[in-house]
This record gives C-alpha cells, sequence and structure tokens, in this order.
C-alpha cells in the first residue's frame, strides 16, 4: 500500500509540537497508532516504523517528545552525552500530555479513524506506550524493552509503572530481550506477575537470545531473526 508521510504541528499545553504523520495514501479512514519514539527522537527509525504501518493501512503518528526542549531533536545512537540530557527532561505528566495532544490532533485528520486507537512504544517509548495504556483509552498497547517500569532510575525524572499496571485498560503485548541487562529478567516476571492480576488480556515476549534496541537496524544489537518475529506478531496484534 502506497502512503505519504510528513510533519504537521499540533498545539499543547506547553506549546506547540511536530507529530510525523504516516497515513495510506487513499481516501479511506485508518486505524491510528500512536508511535512513541526511543531515546534518540523522532529520528529515520521511527519515521520507518511509521511508514511500515501505513504501508500496513495505519495512520501513523509519532510525536515529538522533546519539543519542550526544540523541534527535531534526534541524537546519535553512540552519544549518551546527547540524549541522557533530553530524556532527563521527560515525565509521566509531560507524555500523556503530549499523547493526548496527539489524539485531540489526529482526530482532525480526514483519514483517521478515531474508533480504533493503538500505542507503540520502543525503549523509552516502550515505558511511555504501557503508562499510556495504564491512563488513556487506547485499544491496544505494544511496548517493546520499555525501561524503567519497574524501578525508578535516579537520572530520569519518570516513575514506575507498577501501581499503575492494576489499572491498565488496553489490551498489552510487551517484548524484551533476554540479554536486556538493563531489564533483567526479574523485572520482567514482576511485569508479567502485575498484569496476571489484571482482567486485561496481555502477553509478555522474550526473545532469549535479543537484547536492548534489537528492533532497530541502525543499532549494534538489532537482531533481524527477533524483529521479524515481534513485527509480525505486532501486525497481527493490532489487526485483530
Amino acid at each position: 500500500m502506497n502512503y505519504q508521510g510528513n510533519f504537521l504541528t499540533a498545539e499543547t499545553n506547553t506549546g506547540l509540537m511536530d507529530i510525523y504523520i504516516a497515513s495510506p495514501d487513499t481516501g479511506d479512514k485508518h486505524p491510528v497508532v500512536i508511535v512513541l519514539q526511543e531515546a534518540f527522537g523522532v529520528n529515520n527509525h521511527i519515521k520507518d516504523i511509521c511508514h511500515r504501518l501505513a504501508s500496513e493501512g495505519f495512520l501513523a503518528a509519532a510525536p515529538e517528545l522533546y519539543h519542550r526542549k526544540g523541534r527535531h531533536l534526534v541524537a546519535d545512537y553512540d552519544s549518551r552525552k546527547d540524549f541522557m540530557p533530553l530524556m532527563s527532561t521527560l515525565t509521566n505528566k509531560g507524555i500523556l500530555d503530549d499523547v493526548r495532544a496527539s489524539i485531540n490532533f489526529v482526530e482532525n485528520l480526514p483519514k483517521a479513524d478515531l474508533s480504533s486507537v493503538s500505542c507503540i512504544g520502543f525503549c523509552v517509548g516502550g515505558f511511555a506506550s504501557a503508562l499510556c495504556g495504564t491512563k488513556l483509552k487506547l485499544d491496544k498497547m505494544i511496548s517493546f524493552y520499555g525501561g524503567g517500569i519497574v524501578h525508578h532510575r535516579e537520572e530520569f525524572a519518570l516513575t514506575p509503572l507498577m501501581e499503575d499496571l492494576k489499572q491498565i485498560k488496553a489490551k498489552s503485548l510487551f517484548f524484551f530481550g533476554g540479554q536486556d541487562t538493563s531489564i533483567p529478567d526479574e523485572d520482567v516476571k514482576a511485569i508479567e506477575k502485575k498484569l496476571s492480576e489484571t482482567k486485561v488480556p496481555f502477553e509478555v515476549v522474550i526473545f532469549p537470545g535479543a537484547t536492548h534496541g534489537f528492533f532497530c537496524n541502525e543499532r549494534k544489537s538489532y537482531d533481524p531473526e527477533a524483529t521479524q518475529v515481534a513485527w509480525n506478531k505486532t501486525l497481527d496484534f493490532l489487526k485483530n
């Protein structure tokens, strides 16, 4: 399916925010997927995910969560000094405000079918997606290797989600790498246990040989086999 992609600008309660929008090149309405960035911003990888979703019939919208610090801010994958100051500015409230603003903005796009709104996120976006799944009215939520869900990380203002998971509203799909040292096995088990106490359908998928960032083909941690399985599961999850 052919698609179009470009940045549009939305209003938030803290100023303007650019959102990368990709949608099928048809006149129909399409289910919406909010795409939440890695620590590195709305870069080529995040745009590519939007394009892939659009080619599958979704309207994908990736808000720039760093908009309070500037426009189109991206960091190199190997430059911790570039992304850490940006990532440390994120808060749970700010993320929720930005995703609400994104949904409100997309609501006015002629190609958006607001009867179905889902969320997918990677890295810190995986945390953000899980957060949104507990607080916002979403149909489905997908989280790829979201860190900080279980334990607070001193360098960040984000707060853990273990209590929030009790109120999760969206049908959920979590992906983790078995070799991800930033999200140990005991954290994954704690998330799974907390989800099992709810009545919301969920699935936790662990790729034993994969590590953090395995889905990104621009990172050294890229795992093509795990990526293909995860992508197939993602599409099946979103479409059914």
